[in-house]
């Protein structure tokens, strides 16, 4: 998540100079034309242009609405994913962390640190590139230089070392899905918390519907990961913008021409300007597309993650509180 007010030239000029740079070929042309060998058949009306112009604002604005809907759905599962987590820690410790029994007692303990280790494991999985967004989004990821990505295997295993014992983080590490597989060990627990008498029905089958709704947030997020943005929309919008832009110079150089003979050299500043206004737009839509692919505009699952943890830990008293992130260069992880 990008936490500065205003965005910084390295962030935004990556993808903003090259459009630029293949969009004064079109400048060029219209001018030489026009100018050069006075080509006046090569001038094409304005008003059809605009109408195309609008129609392509309308299409893109209807694309980053669309793009928009996907970013803030990962937002709200994983603000749900925090409250959920609040509430299973609370159930558990209340219910079982003060049990007579050591063993129980452990037990509960485990089960809060286990939900920790779910939460990281669900967010390595989702910041895994999938194969239509590995390749745009290289120029950010290696910007902001995450690593997390680059050795999944390594990671996964180094981060449920610190929440789950080694058979659990083996056992959950072996499979395709880790972090549903660490949900299932919390089932057979509270299984099990329910046949030593320690919950009862009732208490069992609430802390089963926690698990459930995790199921629920966790699936949402999937479906978000595993299933693109429909590429209809995506590319006709970007095809659109092109061919608009491509068209602007061939309109706007006999307006300003009408209006200020001497000062033809304005086509390109002016035709600049909308290029990069049309292509802004049509970026903040592709980068908004994907919210768990390490790029600027990531949900920033690891400090929603570190800030589940601290809940936690500082209900179950822990002594050592890890500090919560910070943003580094104006982005939050």
């Amino acid at each position: 998540m990008y936490t500065n007010r205003t965005l910084k030239l390295q962030y935004v000029l990556p993808r903003s100079y090259v459009q630029l740079l293949i969009h004064v070929t079109p400048m060029v042309v219209a001018y030489v034309l026009y100018v050069v060998f006075g080509f006046k058949e090569a001038i094409i009306p304005l008003l059809p242009i605009g109408v195309i112009g609008t129609a392509v604002a309308f299409y893109v604005g209807f694309k980053n609405n669309s793009s928009y809907d996907r970013m803030w759905e990962g937002r709200r599962l994983w603000g749900s994913i925090t409250n959920a987590s609040r509430v299973w820690a609370a159930m558990v410790l209340d219910l079982a962390g003060n049990n007579a029994n050591r063993e129980i007692r452990a037990m509960a303990r485990h089960m809060v640190m286990r939900h920790i280790g779910w939460c990281n494991a669900l967010r390595l999985q989702l910041r895994r590139n999938k194969v239509w967004t590995q390749k745009y989004y290289q120029s950010y990821i290696s910007s902001i230089q995450y690593k997390d990505n680059q050795d999944y295997g390594t990671v996964m295993r180094e981060t449920l070392d610190k929440f789950c014992g080694e058979d659990e983080r083996t056992y959950a590490t072996s499979k395709v899905n880790p972090a549903t597989h660490l949900l299932h060990l919390q089932s057979r627990d509270i299984k099990y918390l329910k046949e030593q008498g320690v919950i009862d029905n009732i208490e069992h089958a609430n802390l089963t519907n926690v698990i459930t709704d995790l199921y629920n947030q966790q699936g949402g997020c999937e479906r978000i990961k595993n299933y693109p943005f429909p590429r209809q929309y995506a590319v006709f919008s970007r095809l659109f913008v092109d061919i608009f832009i491509m068209l602007l110079p061939f309109g706007l150089i006999a307006e300003i021409a009408r209006h200020t003979p001497n000062a033809l050299w304005l086509l390109f500043p002016v035709c600049i300007i909308v290029n990069w206004v049309f292509n802004a737009m049509e970026a903040v839509g592709d980068l908004s597309e994907n919210p768990f692919e390490n790029a600027l505009t990531d949900i920033p699952m690891s400090s929603i993650c570190r800030n589940i943890e601290i809940d936690l830990r500082e209900m179950m008293d822990d002594k050592e509180i890890p500090e919560r992130l910070t943003p580094v260069n104006g982005v939050l992880m």
